[in-house]
């Protein structure tokens, strides 16, 4: 009977593993398309405004095609304007590179006797401001550009630095707030009144750092998020901990009232088309999880986790080809607490990519 209960724990042990020592790897659809010339000096002159405000200019590139399914409930509006495209991935390739060259492991650079809480959260608000300065700054420039015909005001609507934190200065963690607007003034000051028709509005959703505190440790997975959507959704929650339930597959609603960790589990795994002993749910690595991750590694369930990041699960859940090294995909996640904030931002492209979530107020 002891043989059997240690076994039993060792099997338990090894489903549940922090994601930096079992790392995803990706076997996927990976089709690089170098970018000839004369799409390289496009991009430099469709961008010069952004490019040269940093002093940069792009050398080369390399697109790579991981996925070409096409959401045939979507279509491409006001982002036929390619510009418009491009500068959504400049706004956050940008901030993650001044993050990168400005503060990644901006920890180790103290000796080990000044490296307190402190001095760690000072550090992580840096590196918020920096990625939230030149988000803004990306956008800002850009919408200035655009001409008549092609204008547009962007709302954040969606954001993670909404709610005060305890011990951070006024305002939350520094990031792009609900409510800011990037247009050109004269629409911006009529924004919500007279704006003319002409004028698309669009609204954006940001986490300018997702894991700001493994950036100044310099550690993995940590990233700039950004998505813009005609839709004109706002996000009407309060700003608390939210219950998640999340997949990369579409899945049918359920009330969890009224349902327990197994019976959600089965209906993600039906939808994920897979066994519990191919199923995965992620957790942030906090106390309050623990006995949800208990009863799904009883299950058979992997509950990967991480210290610090839990929209990064949203951006990748589902991709096909994405694996840990025991062949598991990254499926779901079931019944994780976290922020509502990170949770809606996570929620708009998972779904608009065809996944599943479901959120309860705690």
């Amino acid at each position: 009977m002891v043989e059997a209960n240690k076994s039993g724990g060792r099997e338990m042990a090894e489903l549940r593993f922090n994601i930096a020592d079992q790392r995803l790897q990706y076997r996927g659809k990976h089709e690089p398309t170098e970018l000839t010339k004369d799409k390289v000096a496009t991009f430099n002159l469709r961008h010069r405004e952004v490019l040269d405000f940093y002093g940069l200019e792009l050398e080369r590139g390399t697109v790579f095609v991981i996925d070409d399914r096409v959401n045939n409930l979507s279509n491409l509006g006001e982002f036929r304007n390619k510009q418009l495209r491009q500068a959504v991935i400049l706004a956050s390739a940008l901030p993650a590179a001044a993050v990168m060259l400005h503060g990644f492991g901006s920890l180790k650079r103290y000796p080990k006797e000044q490296q307190n809480s402190d001095l760690t959260n000072r550090l992580k608000r840096i590196n918020d401001r920096v990625a939230a300065q030149v988000m803004a700054e990306v956008l800002q420039i850009t919408t200035e550009t655009f001409d008549v015909g092609e204008e547009v005001v962007i709302e954040s609507s969606f954001t993670e630095g909404v709610r005060v934190k305890p011990g951070v200065e006024l305002g939350s963690n520094p990031t792009i707030p609900v409510g800011a607007l990037f247009g050109k003034e004269k629409h911006c000051k009529v924004y919500g009144h007279a704006l003319p028709a002409e004028v698309t509005r669009l609204t954006m959703g940001s986490d300018v750092i997702d894991g700001t505190g493994k950036t100044v440790k310099g550690l993995h997975s940590s990233l700039t998020a950004l998505f813009l959507t005609e839709s004109g959704a706002k996000r009407h929650l309060p700003d608390i901990y939210v219950e998640r339930w999340m997949a990369g597959a579409w899945f049918p609603e359920f009330n969890p009232h009224y349902t327990d960790l197994k019976q959600e589990a089965e209906i993600i795994a039906k939808a994920c088309n897979v066994p519990f002993n191919k199923l995965s749910a992620f957790f942030l690595d906090r106390p309050r999880h623990k006995p949800a991750m208990d009863t799904l590694n009883s299950l058979g369930i992997a509950t990967p986790c991480d210290k610090d990041g839990d929209l990064f699960p949203a951006v990748v859940m589902g991709l096909a080809g994405l694996e840990f090294p025991d062949g598991r995909p990254l499926n779901s996640m079931i019944g994780e607490i976290g922020g509502s904030a990170e949770w809606a931002v996570g929620v708009v492209p998972l779904c608009w990519r065809g996944g599943q979530a479901l959120g309860m107020l705690t």
